[in-house]
């Protein structure tokens, strides 16, 4: 029905875009008007609404393979390309119309009133894809907002889960008779996990340096818990650390690879920490829990 709309308004942009050039053509011309205005529409307009069409399919192959490029430069090709294909096809039709004679600047001139016509639909054309382009911009934004919004719901699970914290206070107390230095080491990096989730819940972004410097704290905790049974390796890059992340995103990663899989030291879980400069990669050895 929507596509139905749209083939709608073409055909009628078309059509009285066709009616207002003949008329300010007869005005150029020094003729009335109105002289054989309905004549000249109805011998045109298949033509025009098939140039209109072709401008279309022409666009539209440009807008996929200039897509992510400036808007000015795919438009301005775009133009270039629609007007110099109106006017080949135009100066063709006029050719074979005077029997494959006539001279070439008559013709070509002949076919030049084409050029402001083919601009009008050229510009509703455009005006369409970037109606399209805008409608898919909101469509992504809605998933982005519902991912964020299921997000900051898993943050705010993890910022109240027990078990962790459980986990945590159980490893404290063990430590507390066996080493003190190491029982304060492992108290601030714990506090320092808990302040980083709550100082960071409001915001919809961090620095990958300030993430890493969370899942380092986070690493030390888990490290004191499973000892040898797990390895942690960290590909990083300082000129990515300026990047932006979503806060505890590469923290909940490696908690997922710790709590589906099984860690021992005969087959320690080992995760491997990429940052690239498009992407960030967790990855680990799969050793799935039974469930």
């Amino acid at each position: 029905m929507r596509h139905k709309r749209y083939i709608f308004l073409f055909i009628l942009t078309v059509s009285v875009s066709l009616l207002v050039i003949g008329c300010v053509y007869n005005v150029i011309s020094g003729k009335p008007w109105y002289a054989n205005i309905m004549v000249q529409f109805f011998l045109n307009l298949p033509l025009c609404i098939g140039l209109g069409f072709i401008d279309f399919g022409v666009i539209n192959l440009i807008y996929k393979r200039l897509k992510q490029r400036n808007n000015a430069v795919r438009i301005l090709v775009d133009i270039v390309l629609t007007t110099a294909l109106a006017v080949l096809l135009t100066y063709i039709l006029n050719f074979l119309l005077m029997g494959g004679h006539g001279n070439f600047w008559h013709i070509l001139r002949s076919s030049l009133p084409v050029v402001p016509w083919n601009w009008i639909i050229v510009l509703q054309i455009e005006i369409f894809f970037y109606s399209l382009q805008r409608s898919e911009m909101e469509k992504q934004m809605a998933v982005i907002e519902k991912e964020k919004a299921l997000y900051q719901f898993e943050v705010l699970k993890n910022q109240i889960n027990p078990h962790f914290l459980f986990n945590s206070l159980n490893v404290l107390a063990s430590l507390a008779y066996q080493d003190t230095e190491k029982t304060n080491r492992f108290a601030k990096k714990l506090s320092t996990v808990y302040r980083y989730l709550l100082t960071t819940h409001g915001r919809a972004t961090v620095t990958v340096q300030e993430e890493l410097s969370f899942v380092e704290s986070y690493l030390y905790l888990e490290h004191i818990r499973f000892g040898d049974a797990l390895h942690v390796e960290i590909e990083d890059d300082l000129r990515n650390h300026h990047c932006l992340v979503i806060p505890a995103s590469i923290q909940m990663l490696v908690e997922n690879a710790l709590k589906h899989n099984i860690s021992t030291k005969k087959s320690p879980l080992i995760v491997h920490i990429s940052i690239g400069n498009e992407r960030i990669t967790v990855r680990n050895n799969l050793q799935l829990r039974n469930y």
